[in-house]
């Protein structure tokens, strides 16, 4: 529209200018009193008509005065027509912006004029692009005002907008500003979102303008000719009536396949096939409008027919039994047929197709009327669900006329979006800003498996409306949503205490485990690049490989972590390896959560932030190493029914015993991890232990150390603070002199075996001490329960002897 203009200067004087200046002055209540003077003036004059003065007639004449300035405020000024062929810029100005406008107005100046207008509370509301931001963006050189008309024009023509409005404005002055990029990024904006703004703003403009207009349904006349369906009027539903706010242009090519089918000859039948989210129902609501709009471009023999939905809970629970549904639904069914004008709807017909809780298998019934294809029908299926019948049952596949209703794309998906917040916001009373409408579709896209798009993305909006702020729903909001019902982290760290945990990581989880400092640093450094937003977020937070003998800590670690940072020991999602020896091992690996709640897949799906560790990763048959490939390298795993599950917010850490032996070796012969890392590695890829490609999956492979005596004993009063921490609750502690923490070491050191035998020392000679004596009553609340060496080699030596006992 901006290139088919002669010029870019603002006309003051023009015809439109001065009609602009004119609407602007009359006001709502001028308007009224012009209304009242008609209506008042003709009625005074038939009135005297009616008594006989004919002066009455001159009452009726003056009222036609107000009239025609009424009938020109509506024709001409309220709705100000733009040129068809503009030459300067007010010729496609919207009218309330140019009859504000002085004669040789500054961007500033316009700034503050549409900070008041509808477009500029828009933006204000849905991108947090207030006065303040607009002013600073402005320039209050009137020569710049040329500068500000060329960059509407152009936006103007790029969102294919009807005229030159606020919302245009809003945008092509922040387009000014030298700096605009760097201004928009702290929003979390770019050019193209207002953009959009702009395209979004017109759209709901246009909206309100069609959904005032009248809508012929067939009324009264339309209703006569059906017949009497009582049993229809129980178990359905007549949808179509309203017009839906909004057409689903993604879905145009469903609906344009279904008026096809019931236009022509054949099969009048057809099946939705799609994921749960995919927009199935809302494709039968459009149509069914479709039928009874008068206006809408359809064939004769499909005008005002009616879509009736069957409530198939309804149906199953007047009649749970197969018998009683065969019985009931033939009789509906016939009800429909005879009315000659009425579509059925079965929505989740898998419910009649197949015997479990909840449905009931009338497929014997259903089968003959779909084939004889009399009776209209619309049918709905999830798509797992349709290729499990139709394997079952072929002839029910080919008595169908199959539609595929595919995921709507990003953009689709938005445009969806945009016009379902109008109806949640209604419900909610709140306002959405354009930033938690992205937000939705990242985080519905990366943590929503159940439903495909718009579906999920519509879901998390209707969550995250309960946390607005304000009555404003922002991206906070949406993020909050996902971390109160999913559980897992998604934004950048910003509370005081998350930031000092992650600055202090390595010293809280050295609280519960000893030594192995590498380790714990490569883990801490992975959580503070996610936290602080500078990680990849197409993979996992972290991958590890900790290689190792037993009882150094690795798996300890991985409990750790799942504790402080991850919330509890119990998010951690722990698989023995030494159980999937087989190639049939993979099936169980990526089960689905129906069949397998303890699959791996279904574990992450169900708990997505967590610490995925993989315990012994050696034993496993290399067929499940290499499904586990895709994981540590884009954080994605399919399921057995191919869905994808992402594993991109754990810390996967898989563990080894791989070349324990020779790693003590190393160490022996006196070596430092450091120096003898990069050639053990080595000699496990040429021992065949492990590939090349598994290995350099990996973050990091770190090696830990086995525990010498010294930290052994740390790992002792790690276990008695332990061993306090739960007698806290009866207020009862104990206290375990040095040398028999010592006497504890020299017992429970074992090379091979690290601090692994620790444990059962410790409970021998501490836990089973103080259970005796408080079971015995010799303990009471606030006392302190002393062991001393003593107690400690009378405990060991006589388990010691039992032993040896047993053993000979």
């Amino acid at each position: 529209m901006g290139a088919t203009m002669e010029g870019i200067k603002f006309n003051y004087g023009s015809v439109r200018s001065q009609k602009a200046r004119i609407s602007i002055k009359f006001s709502k209540n001028w308007l009224l009193v012009l209304m009242l003077l008609v209506v008042t003036l003709a009625g005074l004059g038939i009135l005297l008509i009616i008594i006989g003065y004919a002066i009455g007639w001159v009452f009726i004449g003056f009222s036609v005065v107000p009239a025609m300035i009424v009938d020109w405020y509506d024709s001409e000024l309220h709705h100000l027509a733009v040129n068809k062929n503009p030459k300067t810029i007010d010729d496609i100005l919207s009218g309330e912006v140019l009859g504000r406008l002085s004669p040789k107005p500054t961007p500033k100046e316009v700034a503050n004029i549409i900070s008041n207008l509808y477009g500029g509370q828009f933006f204000s509301l849905r991108f947090g692009i207030g006065s303040g931001f607009l002013n600073d963006c402005s320039s209050v050189n009137s020569n710049d005002a040329d500068i500000l008309w060329k960059i509407a024009g152009e936006l103007c023509s790029q969102a294919n907008s009807k005229n030159i409005s606020a919302a245009v404005l809003v945008v092509a002055i922040i387009k000014m500003a030298p700096n605009y990029q760097s201004l928009l990024s702290h929003l979390q904006l770019n050019i193209d979102d207002l953009v959009n703004g702009i395209q979004w703003y017109d759209h709901l403009h246009d909206l309100m303008i069609s959904n005032r207009r009248p809508r012929r349904n067939g009324g009264v006349a339309r209703d006569w000719s059906f017949g009497w369906t009582p049993l229809l009027n129980r178990f359905g539903q007549q949808i179509g009536n309203n017009a839906p706010l909004f057409d689903l242009v993604a879905h145009d090519d469903a609906l344009d396949q279904l008026i096809g089918i019931f236009s022509k000859n054949g099969r009048q039948n057809a099946l939705l096939v799609g994921q749960s989210g995919s927009g199935k129902t809302e494709i039968i609501s459009s149509f069914a409008s479709r039928l009874l709009d008068a206006d809408s471009n359809l064939p004769g023999s499909l005008k005002f027919r009616q879509v009736f939905s069957l409530d198939s809970s309804a149906l199953i629970a007047a009649a749970p039994d197969r018998g009683g549904l065969e019985q009931l639904v033939p009789r509906i069914l016939n009800e429909a047929y005879r009315s000659k004008n009425i579509i059925i709807c079965l929505d989740n017909a898998q419910l009649f197709f197949e015997d479990s809780i909840g449905s009931v298998d009338i497929s014997n019934v259903l089968l003959p009327i779909l084939k004889a294809g009399n009776l209209r029908m619309i049918l709905t299926m999830d798509e797992q669900r349709y290729l499990q019948i139709s394997k079952r049952n072929s002839d029910i596949a080919n008595a169908l006329n199959r539609i595929v209703v595919a995921q709507a794309d990003k953009s689709q998906t938005f445009d969806i979006m945009q016009d379902q917040s109008v109806l949640i916001e209604y419900d909610n009373q709140v306002i959405f800003m354009y930033q938690a409408l992205a937000e939705a579709f990242r985080l519905s896209d990366r943590y929503v498996h159940d439903q495909s798009m718009p579906g999920k993305a519509i879901k998390l909006l209707e969550s995250a409306a309960n946390y607005s702020q304000n009555g404003i729903v922002s991206a906070k909001s949406v993020r909050l949503a996902i971390e109160k019902t999913i559980g897992v982290k998604v934004g950048v760290a910003t509370e005081s205490d998350e930031r000092e945990k992650l600055l202090n990581l390595e010293t809280l989880i050295h609280n519960r485990m000893v030594n192995q400092k590498r380790a714990v640093n490569v883990v801490s450094d992975a959580l503070r690049r996610a936290r602080a937003g500078v990680r990849n977020e197409n993979r996992p937070i972290g991958t590890f490989l900790f290689l190792g003998p037993t009882g150094v800590g690795k798996t300890e670690l991985a409990k750790s972590l799942a504790e402080i940072y991850f919330g509890g020991e119990d998010r951690i999602v722990r698989l023995d390896m030494n159980e999937y020896v087989s190639n049939s091992d993979v099936k169980r690996l990526i089960a689905d959560g129906a069949d397998n709640t303890n699959s791996l897949t279904a574990r992450v799906m169900k708990q997505p932030f967590s610490v995925v560790l993989l315990d012994e990763i050696e034993k496993a048959h290399p067929n499940v190493m290499s499904t586990l490939l895709q994981v540590l390298d884009e954080g994605i795993l399919r399921d057995i029914r191919n869905r994808e599950v992402s594993f991109r917010d754990a810390i996967i850490i898989a563990t080894s015993n791989a070349g324990a032996n020779r790693i003590r070796e190393y160490l022996d012969r006196g070596y430092d991890i450091e120096q003898f890392e990069d050639k053990f590695i080595d000699e496990l890829i040429s021992s065949n232990q492990f590939r090349p490609e598994f290995l350099n999956r990996f973050d990091e492979i770190v090696m830990f150390r086995p525990l010498n005596k010294t930290e052994l004993l740390q790992v002792v009063n790690l276990m008695i603070a332990a061993v306090n921490k739960t007698l806290a609750l009866q207020k009862v502690s104990v206290n375990v002199a040095d040398d028999a923490k010592e006497y504890l070491v020299h017992t429970g050191y074992d090379p091979r075996l690290g601090a692994r035998p620790m444990r059962r020392v410790v409970q021998r000679a501490v836990e089973n001490t103080v259970a005796k004596q408080m079971l015995s009553g010799s303990v009471e609340p606030g006392s302190v329960v002393e062991i001393s060496l003593e107690q400690v080699k009378e405990l060991i030596d006589s388990k010691s002897k039992a032993d040896e006992l047993a053993v000979n």
